[in-house]
């Protein structure tokens, strides 16, 4: 397949606003795939070569993309330079550069989807001393047979944001279309598929193959991660008894950690652990799988659980900043888990000796899971309680706080485990306003002391239909020098555009923020600002997808 003929497609999605039309552009385009083009276009299709479940990453910033460009062209990075911040997309400065280029390829060729995709991997798979220049090299050699409009979603793809408008519901409902009768039952096998595998590779080609029955077959496979069941907001202990259950109906009550949300993954001696983002992290913690193996009596099991890094002396969490600094560490990683060491706190089992327990009740899953964990240093279960009695649950809650957790988790000791999605039957409730986890659309170069640091940041809010970040307002105080030096480091390799002072970014970086309120506000794209917004701390652990959502905004608002 031509990749003109998928930039063509891409032209469409972004040619239009109606998710009903993108749904059929998508739709049209997996139905007319042959067996190897249509695990390559479901991700495509979405800016990336890898599914969700991988963690693999291109590792170019826009300057080494602007070199590339130039690299091809013979235009000077300079006037890419300028063109890029007239339009503010590399893309657009790549599609000008080509339609430009002083030079043309000795040999062209027609570019087509499998050398882009097998291109973008090989680009991946770079390491070590020279690998910059290999991706430099990589990308050049794309670009130098492509035409300016292949150019302009080539760059776009590098850097990670395609710009149209395609999410992850989208492509649920593109394949339910193109492969089921697309209706809601076949959208909600589709969704789960994709829950339980995070690969719509796997989940396209089961729906073509083997249709609703084969979605619906899917389940948990060891050392695949899964999407976790996320917990909604409850206000108060009174309202979450009754958010969570019936008046018959059991509560069950768990400490509310403030760590590293992980699910780990156990079949005889080997264990992997993953992060909520899908990130293995088993290398950055080698106690934990110690820890797994000696206290876990299962063959096969998945636990569903909170890492909590504490001080050694004290004996109390350490704040999750700190700990976040153990995910990434490559080097003295004993000697990092000697100074911050952790515990597994595990509260849920949804997969246990070849068997998937999800549809079970948490009741079920708790009773298979207490007897097959013992208590060691570094794993034990959550903190438990049973009961509707206000009196108990507060004090339960109090120990909580004092102990330095967040607050409590309220779960229906009835409910089934549902992946991925925030459910009514398990909430949280913690003190205070609750702080919005939040993605930097945008940055401007502070001015004073501060000018070397982007510190005034725009903070946007997912709206999973438009696959897009609507802006909630700017942050400007809360982080300390040496923060806000650490954001600035992470915020200059995602910057896709400049204007001045301020420069357009990929939306990746997460933080978290609190603030007074959420006013009204035609200044920004989601309606809302909120007022006095203040920095609490970086959320690693979370992806731009896992971000408050609009609705979530809108709820807030509402309930002032």
């Amino acid at each position: 397949m031509e990749y003109a003929a998928l930039v063509e497609t891409y032209r469409a999605l972004a040619g239009t606003d109606s998710t009903l039309e993108k749904t059929a552009l998508l739709a049209e385009l997996f139905a007319d795939a042959n067996e190897t083009h249509l695990p390559l276009l479901v991700t495509l299709c979405r800016g990336t070569a890898f599914p969700a479940r991988e963690s693999a990453e291109l590792g170019i910033s826009s300057n080494l993309t602007r070199e590339a460009i130039s690299k091809a062209t013979g235009i000077g990075e300079e006037e890419i330079e300028d063109r890029w911040r007239e339009t503010g997309d590399l893309g657009d400065a790549a599609a000008w550069a080509v339609s430009e280029r002083t030079q043309q390829a000795l040999v062209p060729t027609t570019l087509d989807v499998e050398t882009v995709h097998a291109t973008l991997a090989e680009i991946a798979g770079y390491e070590g001393e020279g690998s910059q220049g290999r991706r430099i090299d990589a990308v050049s050699r794309l670009l130098s047979d492509a035409e300016p409009e292949e150019a302009r979603y080539l760059v776009r793809t590098v850097l990670g944001h395609l710009r149209v408008g395609v999410g992850s519901g989208t492509v649920r409902d593109a394949l339910a279309e193109a492969f089921l009768d697309g209706e809601e039952a076949d959208r909600e096998a589709v969704e789960r598929a994709y829950q339980l595998t995070n690969d719509y590779r796997i989940v396209a080609e089961t729906a073509r193959d083997r249709g609703v029955e084969g979605l619906r077959a899917v389940s948990i496979e060891l050392f695949r991660p899964i999407e976790l069941m996320l917990a909604e907001k409850s206000e108060g202990i009174a309202e979450a008894i009754r958010d969570v259950a019936e008046p018959d109906e059991d509560v069950l009550w768990e400490y509310k950690y403030d760590g590293i949300r992980v699910q780990v993954h156990k079949r005889g001696e080997e264990v992997r652990v993953f992060t909520r983002r899908l990130e293995e992290v088993t290398e950055a913690f080698p106690e934990l799988a110690s820890a797994v193996r000696e206290a876990v009596s299962a063959e096969s099991a998945l636990l569903d659980a909170e890492l909590v890094g504490y001080d050694r002396e004290r004996g109390r969490p350490v704040a999750f900043q700190q700990l976040s600094r153990r995910v990434r560490r490559k080097y003295d990683v004993e000697e990092l888990s000697e100074t911050i060491p952790t515990t597994l706190h595990v509260f849920d089992l949804p997969f246990v000796e070849g068997a998937s327990l999800l549809d079970e009740p948490l009741s079920e899953r708790l009773s298979r899971l207490d007897p097959l964990l013992s208590k060691r240093e570094g794993i034990e279960h959550a903190e438990r309680l049973r009961s509707r009695a206000e009196d108990r649950v507060r004090e339960f809650y109090e120990a909580a706080l004092a102990a330095g957790h967040e607050g409590v988790m309220a779960k229906n000791a009835g409910a089934a485990y549902q992946p991925g999605r925030r459910v009514r039957h398990v909430v949280k409730v913690k003190p205070a306003m609750e702080p919005l986890d939040l993605v930097v659309t945008r940055a401007q170069w502070s001015e004073g002391r501060r000018s070397d640091y982007l510190g005034r940041l725009f903070l946007g809010c997912y709206d999973p239909e438009a696959d897009d970040f609507p802006e909630v307002g700017r942050l400007s105080t809360g982080y300390t020098d040496e923060e806000l030096a650490e954001l600035t480091a992470l915020l200059e390799p995602l910057v896709t555009g400049t204007e001045g002072r301020r420069v357009s970014l990929r939306p990746e970086l997460v933080l978290e923020i609190e603030y007074e309120e959420i006013q009204d506000s035609p200044e920004y794209g989601s309606g809302y600002a909120l007022r006095f917004p203040r920095f609490l701390r970086r959320r690693d652990d979370l992806a731009p997808a896992d971000a408050d959502t609009l609705s979530r905004v809108e709820e807030l608002y509402d309930d002032q």
